[in-house]
């Protein structure tokens, strides 16, 4: 009777532990989701003659840290980072100066999925008056 119980116990734990590992552990529920995008995911500026000091706070949203940040256009825009972590995952975009249209700022997380926030800088449309 005894074998029978520790037998039991044994394929009880076994199968606990399969269950765990197989839904991937449980822990935290930051990052390592299907959904992956930032917020926002698009950033248009009006400046007059396209100057430069805009700037907005980029969130990422799901994905799984560390994420790394590719700025295709250094001389117009400027990334406070090249990689994120952490459980509340932000970087900062500042505009340089120049008009650019439609810029894509890349966001890759450690599983090599991307997600981009585009960057667009235009002279504001004429008040009419």
């Amino acid at each position: 009777m005894k074998k029978l119980s520790l037998l039991s116990r044994v394929l009880t734990v076994s199968a606990l532990s399969f269950a765990v590992v197989a839904c991937g552990g449980g822990g935290d529920v930051a990052g390592d989701t299907e959904e992956f995008f930032t917020n926002p995911d698009e950033w248009k500026v009006a400046s007059l003659g396209c100057g430069g000091g805009a700037q907005v706070v980029v969130t990422i949203v799901g994905g799984t840290p560390p994420y790394r940040i590719h700025n295709p256009f250094p001389r117009g825009l400027q990334v406070d980072r090249t990689e994120v972590s952490g459980k509340d995952p932000k970087f900062r975009i500042t505009t340089l100066g120049g008009c650019m249209e439609t810029v894509p700022v890349l966001v890759l997380d450690y599983h090599s999925r991307s997600t981009e926030i585009e960057i667009t800088v235009e002279e504001p449309e004429e008040v009419v008056e």
